[in-house]
């Protein structure tokens, strides 16, 4: 073979040799490139669901909420605006939000034995209040006075007079098993109690269920919180879960209550609270709020 013909062959072997090398390199490039794709698409289709799941999930703003409600960041979850009626200042360095059903024996006895004490403290500017009401017992015993009852209060939070109007319903409140709240007519009479509450713009919020969405969303909230295990009264102090004192007489029960936020609050303990701070006691004679011989609250109310 002349020495022509093998420089020749040599060239084409390293020429062949050069252009597997290439395929091979493309051949690569291309299974990286499908896996960077592949990756790629699992993240794109991960952050999509993610923000789905997020939207889905999120708190949500009914379409009406009452007059000066506001969000509650301390309440286990983060609420979405207007979700919670306040009472007390907004620069409190206790914030206790308080999930609570009308129908509610065990809130009943919260309030009667507790008003005083937290009446106190919000006067006095180391707590605000955050009420979410709630329809635990219409939901375990297939009623509705939870729901028009928290739509009441929403209608009296939008008329100024919330507070009255809370003492006053706890004060006529029937046993659990009774759903008089389920009628707005009743809710409506009892407003006649409140000065100045008892009126067409009071009694037509009641009548069109305006707030319905409102107080299902914060059922709604109050689920999330629990795992679906509810309870009323749920109680959070600056976002942690709060447990109410115990004792055999009100007022050790309320001293100790207004120590604990003290403690929270960081400041020097109140004094006692004194009975005229309590909730208005013009309806039943069970509504003995804030008496000594009172009892401690019963143990909260919780989904059957």
């Amino acid at each position: 073979m002349s020495k022509a013909n093998k420089v020749g062959k040599e060239l084409a072997r390293q020429r062949a040799a050069q252009l597997r090398q290439e395929q091979a390199r493309r051949a690569r490039r291309n299974r990286l490139l499908a896996v960077y794709g592949s990756v790629l698409g699992v993240i794109v289709v991960a952050v999509a669901v993610a923000f789905a799941v997020q939207a889905a999930t999120a708190p949500k703003t009914p379409a009406a909420v009452p007059v000066g409600a506001v969000a509650d960041t301390t309440g286990g979850i983060s609420s979405a605006d207007g979700m919670a009626i306040p009472l007390g200042n907004a620069d409190a360095k206790v914030k206790l939000t308080v999930y609570e059903d009308a129908r509610c024996s065990a809130c009943k006895s919260y309030e009667t034995t507790f008003t005083p004490a937290y009446k106190q403290l919000i006067q006095n500017g180391t707590l605000e209040l955050l009420i979410h009401p709630v329809t635990l017992i219409d939901a375990n015993t297939n009623g509705s006075g939870s729901l028009h009852a928290g739509n009441a209060f929403a209608c009296a939070q939008d008329a100024g007079h919330f507070e009255a109007y809370h003492d006053i319903i706890y004060n006529n409140q029937p046993a659990e098993s009774t759903d008089s709240f389920a009628s707005d007519a009743t809710l409506i009479a009892l407003a006649k109690q409140v000065p100045g509450l008892d009126g067409k713009t009071f009694e037509n919020c009641v009548n069109s269920h305006r707030y319905f969405d409102w107080v299902r969303q914060n059922y709604a909230s109050l689920n999330k919180i629990t795992n679906n295990q509810p309870s009323t009264p749920t109680i959070y102090a600056n976002g942690k879960a709060f447990t109410l004192p115990t004792a055999s007489q009100a007022t050790a029960a309320q001293t100790a209550f207004i120590a604990a936020i003290d403690k929270l609050a960081g400041v020097n303990p109140s004094a006692s609270p004194s009975a005229s701070s309590g909730p208005s006691t013009s309806a039943s004679p069970s509504a003995a709020a804030g008496s000594g011989a009172s009892p401690a609250p019963t143990p909260s109310a919780s989904k059957s």
